[in-house]
């Protein structure tokens, strides 16, 4: 009988059992119980319901079915270790013809599972065509792994397992290498490393499905899946199998968790959920440290023994060599020193060695060096051994001819990252440089940062390594650095200093003292790394925040940087460190302007007019001058041009610039050039102004107020003198609310940006309620601290005023209005978005063009800019004015 709404009595039954159990084990969860019998709980709950389902429909339309079909569990149904909302996975096998019994029999159990109000995958097959499909797509193939009879013919679905065995034996070596692809494929898309933001708990790197992979692969190679056999069969230590087993309990309690509270399938950890989860799970942090920042370095251990253990274990199933190879390596294989062998791709230790190599740090670096230096890889085997000695006696000596060999190794470039991270992994690289200890798995809870301190320390020294290849002046400064390790060991302890209530770079220039001592190094050389580390954010600060052009401004960087071999180093440093915060980080667009600023200090120290230093500028404005046939009107284009932002130079062709000026030079005393355009490979868009200069107009403010009104991201400004009588004005933002905003919402802007120059039109913008969203507690925590800076050193034409903010469209707008009802001129500014923070900086003068000098007026200006800031980003905390 159905009801009303066609769902059979039964099916209702079923579904209130499957809710009503969940709500119970869900108790268990609460009470801290174990995560694996939390699942195993739930799957015995599946099992119970299901099979209702099962002999509810087979007595409705055929008992006989039973001994011609078999309903098996796939997946993590088949495993025991579903979570909460995890979909059920189901195939009816079945052998014979399909016969119309069991097409409706299949319909009938597919619906009432669905309408139980679980989410199915599910499939009919034959033995043979499950088997078949298997090894055509390699998911289907791990699915079947995991096979387990609910209910219907065991024999059949024994035949089953024989028959996938069978195949299983006979394609080994391909089955493994689809089942690892398929692997690398899904990290593609979920998280290549442990280190991330917001790491999917199944699927990231060091998630659950490398525990998965690993069973897929035992069951391929060993025919056995469960860690508790696989060590039994020697494919996996006593300590990785305990490790694995942690880990897995781990990662099960805080997937339960997160299904729970969400209602629903949820595996993604965001920043919001890892507050609740260091919350729900007791973390409580301490002063360096956020409760959030202490559970992620927590889960960061589980995960990074996981996918540590998971990627040994894929070499070793992968490392079986073909006889051929076996019987003509000795031939040749040669002997290096007194303990080590090296072969055509693999260097190793030779046996009668091994033990005396094994827990001899100093012997570890010398092998590690040799596959650096001939661009070998180490014998997995080789590497198990060591790796397993080395956990197992922590108390490791470190010597002086330890560091030694540490420094020659840093002075590689092929290879040298992953090595290091093998250190790390096994808990070595804190032996050589004891900082580590306390960065593992530190996760710097803010929005910019993706990865933790050691992963982005590692990361950033593998970025240099890689501009070894770079056709860049970047790659090409890179290759002149002579001392390369005394770089490389600068990036590994450049933020090392972080997680401590003091400025990471003060921390950071006391660990590089401290390293320099403990490693003996010339004092020159530790000098370098000290400055190195001290100063890894000036020359980004310079370069992002400060007029580049300005000559002051760099001479004194230069002055301070002191060699063309330190500034170098810097360059590199910078750029490495920024290109290791994340994808993307290190876009064109930072590039030209660090590479800038490296060229025009370059000048300075050394005087260097070379090609790299000038050719391509000068070149460009030639072009755009030869665009005009007036000799005259040539020079006048080359000088606009040179006062133009270089970066705006680099991202435009010459011929759009020369008609810009052109078009400039020729206005009336009102006129204006005015364009939006799309700035190629980019999502941003630019406008593009160019007018007569008029101080105390308050121009800025108003175009600012202008975007904001249509609520447009503001990225950058620039905004640039000509000459006497001409300003540029260069802002890039980004359409939020329109993936590709179409040419009539640009034509749109340019009407009334037009309007706005002409005076017609006063530019407050209108701000949306949408604005005004509630904001997560991640984001607040994450939020920098609302500061204002005011800077009369740097140049000597403008004071320049920073603002250290979070981000909310029409900040700037606020800002920007109140530098002009404070009676000042904007003559250059720069804005930066980091994720959720922001720094704008204005170069601004009185309304003569005189820098501020006056102590109390530079009071106001700070204090009344910081509580404008306040007043719009956080309105209860905002002091009044007197």
């Amino acid at each position: 009988m159905n009801t009303g709404f066609g769902i059979r009595p039964s099916v209702l039954e079923s579904r209130k059992r499957w809710r009503e159990g969940r709500v119970e084990i869900r108790k268990i969860h609460d009470a801290g119980g174990i995560g694996l019998d939390v699942c195993h709980a739930l799957c015995n709950l599946l099992d119970s319901v299901l099979l209702g389902i099962y002999e509810d429909a087979l007595s409705e339309i055929s008992p006989n079915l039973n001994s011609r079909i078999s309903l098996v569990f796939l997946g993590g149904s088949g495993r025991r270790d579903i979570a909460p909302y995890s979909d059920v996975d189901l195939m009816l096998l079945y052998q014979g013809s399909l016969t119309d019994d069991i097409v409706e029999f299949s319909h009938r159990i597919a619906q009432d599972i669905t309408d139980s109000g679980m989410q199915l995958g599910y499939s009919l097959r034959t033995p043979r065509e499950a088997c078949t499909m298997s090894l055509k797509d390699a998911y289907i193939f791990s699915s079947l792994t995991e096979a387990r009879l609910l209910a219907g013919n065991e024999e059949l679905f024994r035949y089953f397992q024989g028959r996938f065995k069978r195949i299983t034996t006979k394609k080994t070596s391909s089955i493994i290498h689809a089942i690892i692809e398929a692997r690398k494929k899904e990290r593609i898309e979920f998280g290549e490393t442990v280190y991330l933001l917001r790491p999917n708990v199944k699927k990231s790197r060091g998630g659950l499905r490398d525990l998965h992979l690993i069973r897929w692969l035992g069951f391929v190679r060993y025919g056995v899946k469960d860690p508790d056999q696989l060590l039994a069969h020697g494919a996996l230590s006593t300590a990785d199998s305990t490790q694995l087993k942690a880990s897995h309990e781990f990662l099960l309690r805080v997937r339960n968790e997160m299904h729970f509270h969400a209602d629903r399938p949820h595996d993604l950890m965001g920043r919001s959920e890892q507050v609740r989860l260091a919350e729900q799970f007791g973390f409580s942090g301490d002063d360096a440290l956020l409760s959030v920042e202490e559970f992620m370095r927590q889960y960061f251990v589980f995960t990074s023994r996981m996918r540590y253990i998971c990627d040994h274990f894929v070499s070793k199933s992968t490392s079986r060599k073909k006889s051929s190879v076996v019987v003509l390596e000795p031939l040749v294989t040669r002997q290096i020193d007194n303990h080590f062998r090296m072969g055509p791709t693999q260097i190793g230790v030779i046996r009668s060695s091994l033990d005396a190599v094994k827990t001899d740090l100093e012997q570890v670096l010398r092998l590690m060096q040799l596959a650096c230096l001939h661009g070998k890889t180490i014998e997995h085997q080789t590497w198990i051994t060591i790796r397993h000695q080395m956990l197992k006696h922590p108390n490791i000596k470190f010597t002086r001819e330890c560091a030694r060999r540490f420094m020659a190794l840093l002075a590689n470039t092929k290879g040298l990252a992953e090595l290091l991270r093998r250190l790390h992994e096994m808990k070595v690289l804190e032996k050589i440089i004891p900082n580590f200890t306390h960065a593992r798995g530190l996760l710097q809870f803010n929005e910019y940062h993706k990865y933790t301190v050691d992963e982005h320390s590692i990361r950033a020294l593998e970025n240099a390594t890689a501009f070894e290849n770079d056709q860049t002046i970047v790659g090409k400064t890179y290759r002149k650095i002579r001392d390369k390790n005394v770089l490389h060991l600068a990036l590994l302890l450049h933020d090392l200093g972080k997680g401590f209530p003091e400025d990471h770079s003060e921390v950071g220039r006391r660990i590089a003292a401290e390293i320099g001592e403990r490693f003996d190094l010339p004092d020159e050389q530790t000098e370098t790394i000290k400055f190195l580390v001290h100063n890894h954010l000036v020359m980004s600060h310079l370069a992002f925040h400060r007029d580049i052009n300005d000559q002051s401004m760099v001479a004194e960087f230069a002055s301070n940087v002191g060699s063309m071999q330190m500034l170098s180093m810097l360059f590199v440093l910078t750029c490495a460190d920024i290109s290791a915060v994340g994808s993307g980080v290190l876009n064109q667009w930072k590039q030209s302007l660090l590479t800038e600023l490296f060229l025009h200090a370059r000048n300075v120290l050394i005087g260097d007019h070379s090609e790299d230093a000038n050719s391509a500028y000068e070149q460009t404005y030639d072009m755009i001058g030869l665009f005009s046939d007036d000799p005259e009107e040539q020079s006048w284009l080359k000088k606009r041009a040179r006062n133009l932002p270089n970066n705006y130079c680099a991202l435009h062709r010459f011929e759009d610039i020369a008609r810009q000026l052109i078009e400039l030079k020729n206005i009336q005393s009102h006129g204006f050039v005015c364009e939006v355009n799309r700035l190629e490979n980019s999502n941003l868009l630019e406008l593009c102004i160019g007018k007569v200069f008029k101080r105390k107009s308050g121009m800025f403010h108003k175009l600012t107020g202008l975007l904001s009104s249509f609520g447009l991201q503001i990225r950058s400004a620039d905004i640039k003198s000509l000459d006497e009588s001409l300003i540029w004005y260069w802002i890039q933002f980004e359409d939020t609310e329109f993936e590709e905003p179409s040419d009539l919402r640009l034509e749109e802007i340019k009407t009334r940006a037009a309007d706005l120059l002409r005076g017609v039109a006063d530019g407050s913008p209108k701000f949306r309620s949408v604005w005004q969203k509630k904001e997560s507690v991640a984001l607040k925590l994450s939020r920098p601290e609302i500061r204002v800076k005011i800077n009369n050193e740097t140049v000597s034409s403008a004071t320049i005023i920073d603002v250290f903010a979070y981000d909310k469209p029409g900040l700037l707008y606020k800002l920007a209005k109140k530098i002009h009802r404070l009676g000042l001129d904007v003559t250059f500014a720069r804005i930066s978005t980091y994720a959720h923070q922001v720094i704008d900086v204005f170069y601004v003068t009185d309304a003569e063009g005189i820098k501020i000098r006056n102590r109390n007026q530079l009071q106001i200006i700070k204090r009344e800019i910081l509580n404008a800031a306040k007043e719009f980003l956080e309105p209860e905390t905002a002091t009044e004015t007197h």
